[in-house]
């Protein structure tokens, strides 16, 4: 994990300088949710774009609870993530109050994986395991 040091949202060369963290059901070459941990932060893209991957920065402590919500067979938006859940069977992602915050697409797959990660508590500690 790296620590942020002041606290302020980490910059882009930070951002780029850390892998993705996936969930560990996530299949093989498949796309995935991805985050980087930074402190107080979460970055969230799509894992298998790497540096070319859009990304949203949560409070941790939002996100945390989004994926403990999540757990728990709830779907729903906490705090600074806006979720929303598409009839396909996938999500979307975007920052609740940044207008200018991308909304990244999720599909089917991507969500069983991260459904079954936030179930297994991966993606959500301070320190993620893959």
């Amino acid at each position: 994990m790296t620590r942020h040091q002041n606290g302020s949202r980490p910059s882009l060369a930070e951002i780029t300088q850390l892998p993705f963290v996936k969930s560990s059901f996530s299949g093989g070459q498949g796309s995935c949710v991805g985050i980087k941990r930074f402190g107080p932060w979460t970055i969230v893209g799509k894992h298998e774009l790497g540096e070319a991957s859009p990304t949203l920065a949560f409070p941790s402590a939002d996100w945390d609870e989004f994926c403990t919500r999540i757990a728990q067979g709830e779907k729903t938006s906490f705090g600074e993530v806006t979720a929303a859940f598409t009839p396909e069977g996938g999500f979307t992602l975007t920052e609740a109050t940044n207008p200018q915050a991308p909304i990244i697409v999720y599909d089917r797959a991507e969500w069983d994986a991260f459904q079954l990660g936030a179930q297994a508590g991966e993606l959500r500690s301070a320190t993620p395991t893959n």
